[in-house]
């Protein structure tokens, strides 16, 4: 093959990865723009999550929630967008509450040395009919 068009693929190659890793940086941001961010410290401490892998601490979620009445579904789900990574999504439908149909949490991690670490944790609801939004949105049901 020809130097210069190996000069070329290498320099449009270096190009599309510079352009790729701002573009994967701001996914995040955007996966949270519909939730309502949430003190990370006192979700924890409601649900006496002690534990730090995301399996673990999913698990947890789904265990610890006792409440049932009027449930309809209960759905946990665990993704790895990266090695570095993770992703928990809960969501509850079919709540015992009159405003509230319901709510869904974002957990996002990161591995730090060794160790899985919070790092932002966002909610959202759905409202009961004539009580608000009816997708799943960051506001307050009426």
């Amino acid at each position: 093959m020809n130097e210069s068009i190996v000069k070329r693929s290498l320099f449009f190659l270096a190009v599309f990865t510079c352009i790729q890793i701002p573009i994967a940086a701001m996914g995040q941001p955007a996966a949270r723009s519909n939730y309502e961010a949430i003190n990370a410290k006192q979700f924890v401490a409601d649900r006496k999550i002690t534990v730090s892998n995301p399996k673990e601490i999913a698990a947890k979620l789904f265990s610890s929630d006792q409440e049932s009445e009027g449930r309809k579904s209960d759905q946990i789900s665990v993704e790895y967008p990266t090695r570095e990574t993770a992703v928990i999504v809960q969501t509850v439908v079919g709540l015992a509450d009159d405003s509230v149909a319901g709510m869904r949490h974002r957990i996002e991690l990161r591995l730090r040395p060794n160790k899985w670490e919070i790092v932002w944790i966002g909610r959202q609801s759905k409202c009961q009919p004539n009580r608000g939004h009816q997708d799943w949105a960051s506001g307050r049901c009426q």
